[in-house]
């Protein structure tokens, strides 16, 4: 039931809300983050690729100089590709990024409002989810002082794991859809919140076990929408799989957990990586009611025990092996926040509901309101408060910024640069050269993503191509059409081409069997999803006309 039926009202907190949570973006220099740069760096890479014609290559050209980096393999980009047509279409750099985020934002309210929404059966109950959810301290820090891209469009799709296992335990699993879409999206978001959602997924099969072994066909339903999600996503989860088996990348990369942790009392702080107060003082709503539902309380319970998680009360020390891929444990906000703000839409509204039952009183009407105006404002207090602390400064990125070639160095902690490559400086000098096992240093061309040796001196055995290596490289003799043999062996981690004698050679990325493979099921398996989607609306089309007559 809505308590509140009045739309303006809703339009109004939803616009509020959405203009607060922006309000960063209304500036003509780029907002500042930590992994800004990077992010940036990705989605020219991706317009590069589209101009080129190759608009989903996974070794992006333009990092490096042109040397390639597996930005794209290790690191999807759903929704990148925004951004990425807007710079084709001559926007500029900064409104592009711009826009991406105030779309990330505007999705995720919607997302959460919907999901909300679909467990609460009112929108009273989705509208506070959706504002506590959009301004919550962690989700506004990722956007605008971290600048986290993957953290906070995979948080778009939590609201529909968590609703999809609300469906799996308290609706039969009849909208097994909900599950799909969440967690392909996050998967194709952020691998690291994937692992987090899929942890939730299964606390929820063992939180239910009695009723699964009653209903065995639960359980089928959700293996079923879990092989359609690595079928749909398999050109991304295959790929990285295969390269790490590869045994190339030291992945050393280090990272403290148990540093990184937060002490418990930190976690109420409104500033860097914490969840804030807000969402804890509108969690006391719940010793409020008197009857509390049960989802609110797993929603509640799954947030407040990962929130302590987070916190340095949790062994990570001692779990460092296993868990230390999640690197900040942190991390683990980016899940809670949905969970706790669904709790509270819940909790908020049934306090609405019995503070207005039986009462005639004026006035009494206008409580469901005042709670909603107080939750915003409470939020906005809260968001107050990290921009206030926000020290990350604007910048002015020209259309051109990246046509600097150091500029294209920008990895973060190039994780995924293979082992070989023992000095990352030289990699930006070693771009536009390629060097004989003589060592003469032959000039190259490159053509989007290839790159043309020519005049290669006679009797050279292999030539080191200024290309970072990793599996999928191929080379042939551009006047016999022979393919030649290329390995990883190059100075400083680069390809190497044995000539076999060839004067001429052209290097590309091919990709591996492997990717081909992983391409072709997911495209079969979006495929039938869209024709068995159009054989059941057509079937349901004919059974209503049927009944009909």
């Amino acid at each position: 039931m809505n308590v509140i039926s009045n739309k303006k009202f809703y339009i109004s907190v939803g616009a509020i809300t959405l203009f607060v949570a922006c309000l960063p973006l209304f500036t003509l220099n780029c907002i500042g983050g930590h992994d800004i740069a990077y992010h940036l760096l990705r989605i020219e890479a991706l317009k590069a690729g589209i101009l080129a014609g190759r608009p989903f290559l996974r070794i992006n050209m333009l990092f490096f100089g042109g040397m390639g980096y597996a930005s794209s393999l290790f690191y999807p980009d759903l929704f990148l590709y925004f951004p990425a047509v807007l710079r084709l279409l001559g926007v500029g750099i900064n409104l592009s990024y711009h826009l991406f985020v105030a779309l990330c934002i505007v999705l995720g309210f919607f997302s959460c409002f919907y999901c909300a929404r679909y467990i609460s059966g009112n929108s009273y109950s989705a509208m506070i989810s959706a504002v506590i959810f959009t301004l919550y301290q962690y989700h506004i820090y990722d956007i605008y002082t971290r600048g986290a891209a993957g953290e906070f469009t995979a948080v778009i799709f939590v609201p529909f794991v968590i609703a999809g296992l609300y469906d799996f335990i308290f609706g039969e699993f009849s909208k097994p859809w909900f599950l799909f879409v969440g967690m392909t999206g996050v998967l194709l978001c952020h691998t690291i919140t994937a692992v987090v959602c899929i942890f939730l997924c299964v606390l929820a099969v063992i939180t239910d076990i009695k009723e699964i072994i009653r209903k065995p066909l639960r359980i089928i339903k959700l293996i079923l929408t879990a092989l359609l999600t690595l079928g749909v996503t398999a050109f991304y989860w295959m790929s990285v799989l295969e390269m790490l088996s590869t045994g190339a990348f030291s992945r050393d990369f280090y990272f403290d957990t148990s540093y990184e942790a937060s002490k418990l009392w930190e976690i109420f702080y409104n500033d860097y990586n914490r969840m804030g107060v807000a969402v804890f003082v509108l969690l006391l709503s719940g010793l409020l009611i008197k009857k509390r539902g049960k989802f609110a309380n797993l929603c509640m319970a799954a947030g407040v025990i990962l929130t302590i998680c987070a916190t340095g009360i949790f062994p990570w020390k001692r779990f460092e092996g296993l868990l230390g891929f999640i690197q900040f444990p942190w991390r683990l906000f980016v899940i809670t926040g949905p969970l706790l703000a669904i709790a509270e839409g819940l909790y908020l509204s049934r306090l609405a509901e019995e503070l207005v039952e039986g009462k005639e009183q004026n006035g009494s009407g206008n409580v469901p309101k005042i709670i909603m105006i107080v939750v915003l404002s409470v939020m906005c207090v809260s968001v107050a408060g990290n921009f206030q602390h926000n020290t990350e400064k604007n910048y002015s990125y020209s259309s051109d910024y990246f046509d600097y070639v150091p500029f294209t160095a920008e990895v973060i902690g190039g994780e995924w640069l293979p082992k070989a490559v023992s000095d990352r400086e030289a990699l930006i000098e070693q771009s536009d050269k390629s060097y004989t096992d003589d060592g003469v240093e032959l000039p190259v061309r490159r053509i989007k993503n290839e790159v043309l040796i020519d005049s290669i001196p006679y009797g050279t055995e292999f030539t080191d191509v200024p290309f970072i290596f990793y599996k999928g490289y191929a080379a042939y003799d551009t006047e016999t059409g022979e393919l030649l043999t290329v390995t990883g062996e190059g100075r400083n981690g680069t390809v190497r081409v044995y000539t076999d004698g060839a004067d001429h050679i052209r290097v590309w990325y091919k990709g591996t069997l492997i990717q081909h493979i992983a391409d072709a099921v997911s495209i079969c398996t979006i495929t039938g999803i869209l024709v068995w989607i159009l054989i059941s609306k057509t079937i349901k089309k004919r059974d209503k006309a049927d009944n009909e007559r």
